[in-house]
């Protein structure tokens, strides 16, 4: 019964995000009501939540992996992210770091590592290239994923999202012609990375235990 409650709660929390993301309506984008995709993750995502962590860390799990996989569907399409879902996920760490489920040493450090040193990276190279690598919605997103993951996870999380992204440059570069101007959004990455990092910390986290700051 409880998993029942718990799928029943992730497809809801999905099916919520798609209507939020049809109500901003960024550039006409659009999830039609037979797509589920958002409906499927929620309800995977706080199943394996509520199943394997303490209440109120698979209740900041669930609602900000929800909140990310939008932000990412999102700027996907439309290479914008919608400010809504960024205060969104300000307010859940807020409140969490206010609870104490995130300790506010691992959220400072977090933000640090997760938008102050990449837009600090961004600024440097704007000078030097007149090219804008990351967008200030990635830096803001940043924010969110830092306080929420602590400095170490989202270090990880950069690196991953990096990496993701170069292959995926690279993949589409062969399908297609190349291209050294194509640009990707960096939002979906961040948001796999995030959860696969989080996730990952868990089934092993001997090897980040000695790393995190508490």
């Amino acid at each position: 019964m409880l998993v029942l409650l718990q799928l029943l709660g992730g497809i809801f929390s999905g099916y919520l995000t798609k209507l939020a993301i049809n109500w901003v309506d960024i550039e006409n984008f659009q999830l039609k009501t037979q797509n589920i995709l958002l409906e499927c993750f929620g309800g995977i995502l706080w199943v394996w939540a509520f199943q394997n962590l303490p209440i109120q860390e698979a209740t900041l799990f669930s609602l900000v992996s929800t909140i990310i996989i939008g932000i990412g569907l999102v700027d996907f399409y439309t290479f914008q992210i919608p400010l809504v879902f960024i205060l969104a996920g300000f307010l859940v760490v807020a409140v969490a770091v206010i609870l104490n489920v995130i300790f506010i040493s691992v959220a400072f450090w977090g933000v640090i590592v997760g938008a102050v040193i990449p837009l600090l990276i961004m600024g440097a190279v704007w000078i030097i290239t007149k090219r804008q690598g990351m967008g200030y919605g990635d830096i803001q997103m940043g924010i969110v994923l830092g306080a929420w993951l602590g400095p170490i996870r989202m270090a990880l999380t950069l690196f991953g999202a990096s990496v993701l992204s170069l292959i995926t440059w690279i993949a589409v570069s062969l399908i297609h012609d190349f291209n050294k101007d194509r640009a990707l959004p960096l939002a979906p990455f961040l948001a796999i990375a995030g959860i696969g990092i989080y996730v990952g910390s868990f089934y092993y986290p001997e090897l980040f235990h000695l790393l995190i700051i508490k």
